[in-house]
């Protein structure tokens, strides 16, 4: 890409600042968040949005910004996002993975699309807000954190359990993983996250005949669970289907139509789920993981010498739940597969929101639709977590919302975490300019109309 230089001068100033931050390096656990979360305090303050510090250690902050209302009438908005990224290591990249270089209409770097693309949105969202100087009956807040892609305990975790005043009165967030166009069945559809499905790291372990190496044995402790893990990679757990993924694939197969939508259709039968799944294989497999709890063994751990037959094995896996769904129904799921006769521990759940609270979604369809005129947006409800899980267990509503043009041959979910992620030059721009729409035009319409 030799042609980074040249293409660079042409860049917007939200490019530039994108540009920028994806030149921090803020790798999970690895680098510090602070060098990048100081630059963000410094461009908002220098617009004189004020600004307030978080922190479980100096080194990894939390950083809110607020433009305060003259009245307050109505609940803040908060917009949030985070500055960490996942390591590039293992990885073949066509340019530095730091170096937010420009080429083929792309600004490239790890980070681009997860989430630094999106939090330059709300970034410049909240400084043209400020320059335009215009009124609002509610807070416009920007929380920026550290610690997304670990575990949440330096970023928002740590902010629900140990600050939770700064959420006072909020009921309604947009977040990350939303908003960016993808092509189906030649229609422009923009899926918009409404729910996320739920993370459990659950222990399973087996128990089984014991002894000297040197003896044959049979029913081990080892041989049981293999025949568990062996179950567990081969079986889907059961239907579930919930009301936000029915919400979705419903919205999609209206979205459609035709024999797709009828086709999507069909998976709200539970009866013809898992047939519809068998028969058309990978042209419905995104939506598999909405319409089941998933499991997968990640970790096996048992045994203490080469010549000992342990009698006590484990095997520790991650385990996603369906939106609503209880621990104790993906319990059930797991031993409808590989039996009651296994010891099955939660060691980690976070539970996620029970509702959903759609108030603002039509609103934030209609801001997107006066900027594209051929956009359809579409609920989502996503397979992996954010932390949108934290803030809901606050009663907060959080909506993946950071819109993105995108050409056709540039797969958003296939290229975060990825090498060689990229955003197109100007897809900050455009998620801006709805942002600020929404801002202005649909939230408080959107308050306004439920009372």
């Amino acid at each position: 890409m030799e042609n980074f230089e040249t293409a660079a001068k042409s860049l917007s100033a939200s490019d530039r600042i994108l540009q920028d931050l994806i030149r921090f390096d803020t790798t999970v656990e690895l680098r510090p968040e602070k060098p990048a979360i100081d630059y963000i305090r410094m461009l908002l303050e220098k617009e004189g949005i004020e600004t307030e510090t978080f922190c479980r250690d100096p080194k990894r902050p939390n950083l809110m910004a607020t433009i305060k209302s003259e009245t307050g009438k109505l609940p803040p908005l908060l917009m949030y996002g985070h500055v960490d990224v996942v390591p590039v290591e293992g990885q073949e990249w066509s340019c530095e993975p730091f170096g937010a270089g420009v080429g083929d209409g792309c600004i490239w770097g790890r980070g681009a699309l997860d989430m630094k693309g999106e939090l330059t949105m709300f970034i410049t969202a909240m400084i043209q807000v400020k320059r335009d100087g215009v009124s609002l009956p509610f807070d416009l807040k920007l929380l920026i954190v550290s610690d997304e892609e670990g575990t949440g305990s330096w970023g928002m975790g740590y902010l629900v359990k140990e600050h939770p005043e700064i959420f006072d009165g909020i009921r309604y967030a947009l977040g990350e993983i939303g908003g960016f166009s993808m092509m189906m069945s030649g229609k422009k559809l923009y899926p918009v996250m409404i729910a996320e499905k739920q993370f459990a790291h659950v222990k399973i372990t087996a128990e089984g005949e014991g002894g000297h190496g040197s003896f044959s044995h049979s029913n081990t402790a080892m041989e049981r669970l293999c025949k568990a893990v062996e179950k567990l990679s081969s079986h889907s757990l059961p239907v579930r289907i919930t009301p936000s993924a029915k919400f979705m694939i419903e919205a999609i197969a209206s979205a459609l139509g035709g024999v797709e939508g009828v086709a999507l259709k069909l998976l709200l039968k539970p009866s013809m789920t898992d047939r519809m799944f068998k028969l058309l294989g990978k042209q419905l497999e995104i939506f598999k993981p909405l319409l089941h709890n998933n499991i997968n063994v990640t970790i096996i751990e048992g045994g203490s010498a080469v010549n000992v037959i342990p009698s006590r094995v484990s095997c520790h896996c991650d385990l996603r739940l369906v939106p609503g769904g209880s621990i104790e129904d993906a319990i059930r799921d797991i031993e409808s597969v590989i039996g009651t006769s296994y010891e099955i521990e939660v060691v980690e759940y976070d539970k996620g929101s029970e509702e959903l609270d759609l108030t603002l979604m039509d609103n934030l369809f209609a801001s997107l639709c006066r900027k594209d005129e051929k956009a359809v947006p579409v609920p989502l409800v996503i397979t992996g977590v954010t932390d949108g899980r934290f803030l809901s267990t606050l009663g907060i509503q959080t909506y993946g919302f950071t819109p993105m043009d995108l050409p056709e041959d540039l797969d958003f979910t296939s290229l975060i975490h990825a090498a060689d992620e990229r955003i197109p030059v100007g897809a900050v721009d455009f998620g801006k300019d709805i942002l600020v729409d929404f801002i202005y035009n649909g939230y408080a319409s959107a308050l306004e109309q439920c009372r």
